[in-house]
């Protein structure tokens, strides 16, 4: 079994999926009451996002939801949000009320050394929303939300308060609804890694509720347009993918910890999930033109890119347990020796682990002015524009399944 199977065995991540999918079965059936609405919508109006608070028939807990619309149709119908928290109930996104809004507007350029166009326009309006958990001693959950006009993105970001400090996420309860029957075309994976096999075309209520999905996974919904799930600015959060639980729906889950299969993510707050992303367009192909994956991302953190341009030959350096604790060690020792590039080896791992180790490797590198690659990385996150000494990847798959349709 490949290494990033190894912290995963297939039952703890059967298991782990059986028992999400149970969670919040018969939610998507129900009818619900919907309060404090409120909406983003896209630079050319033709995407809106819209968050509201809904009661499913069948529960008096109120839930955290979201809508997707294209051209004025329903893309993603009413969908689940929610964060599970060790030995802490409700579930983050449950009995909340809306506290505070704000919205904006932003239209800008930047440029990148590499990539499809030099000089991209980052242009969206957003929304922030928070959100105040009754009952729980003041927790809140905010959600932030951007619209594009090639997609929709957000996160979840949750502030320290006195019951949330030590901040111990078992699962990620995201769900992605689509508003009808369609095309799926999926990578299933034998475990929690980074490595991906070829796609295959199913029906999305066809796929089996034990699949592990990767990303990016994509769906075609008649007569409205096709949508990419992926996720952006991957850092110190374990790699998302995604399972069928039922009907139409979609469901987060996340790469489990080395040491402790039943928790996802330990850290502090406050903290924030990378972005969870909607790639939408009225044909698949033009999918191939989008950079919004890389948008999401933070401007770059180096001042002078001089230095920065494309290597020959890359010095492997040998992952390890206890590399993060060298990298800086590490970095000097291939300077001396004369390399302009490092390559580092992610195992095929997406836990919190490894996805600390990528990010600040990234940094490292850029203080001793090496170029770095990562082999056997998470899915593509756009990480190359906070970091433009990281050798961008081609999700070669992806892009392959795109100019077959």
């Amino acid at each position: 079994m490949k290494r990033g199977c190894e912290s995963a065995p297939f039952f703890v991540m059967r298991r782990r999926i059986l028992s999400l999918a149970l969670m919040w079965l018969t939610a998507a059936a129900a009818a619900f009451a919907e309060t404090d609405s409120v909406l983003v919508a896209s630079p050319d109006r033709q995407l809106e996002f819209r968050l509201f608070i809904i009661t499913p028939q069948d529960s008096r807990l109120v839930r955290l939801a979201y809508q997707v619309s294209f051209h004025g149709k329903l893309l993603m119908d009413t969908s689940l949000l929610g964060i599970a928290l060790r030995d802490q109930e409700p579930i983050l996104g449950e009995t909340v009320g809306l506290s505070t809004v704000k919205t904006d507007s932003v239209d800008e350029t930047y440029t990148v050394l590499a990539g499809k166009r030099r000089t991209i326009r980052n242009r969206y309006n957003s929304l922030v929303a928070q959100y105040l958990q009754n009952g729980s001693l003041g927790r809140r959950v905010t959600i932030e939300a951007r619209a594009y006009d090639d997609g929709v993105a957000f996160r979840y970001y949750i502030a320290r308060t006195s019951t949330v400090e030590d901040l111990q996420i078992e699962e990620e309860l995201t769900d992605f609804h689509f508003a009808q029957e369609g095309d799926a075309y999926a990578s299933v994976l034998p475990g929690y890694e980074a490595d991906k096999g070829e796609y295959s075309r199913t029906k999305l209520g066809g796929i089996k509720r034990t699949s592990l999905i990767a990303l990016p996974f994509l769906v075609e919904q008649p007569g409205v347009g096709w949508v990419a799930i992926t996720e952006a600015q991957l850092d110190n959060y374990p790699g998302m993918y995604v399972f069928h639980p039922e009907g139409t729906t979609m469901r987060t889950t996340l790469a489990p910890l080395v040491n402790d299969a039943s928790m996802a993510m330990h850290g502090m707050t406050p903290a924030e999930t990378p972005w969870r992303v909607l790639m939408v367009a009225s044909d698949a192909r033009k999918l191939l033109d989008t950079d919004l994956v890389q948008k999401l991302n933070p401007p770059s953190a180096i001042a002078d890119t001089s230095w920065i341009k494309p290597v020959k030959e890359y010095v492997p350096i040998r992952y390890s347990a206890d590399l993060e604790e060298h990298l800086q060690e590490e970095f000097a020792r291939s300077v001396k020796a004369g390399a302009a590039g490092v390559r580092i080896d992610l195992m095929n791992r997406t836990d919190q682990q490894m996805i600390g180790l990528y990010r600040r490797a990234a940094k490292a590198a850029a203080e001793h002015h090496l170029m770095i690659q990562f082999e056997n990385a998470p899915a593509a996150d756009g990480i190359e524009r906070t970091w433009p000494n990281v050798v961008p990847r081609e999700d070669t798959r992806f892009t392959q399944l795109l100019e077959r349709l």
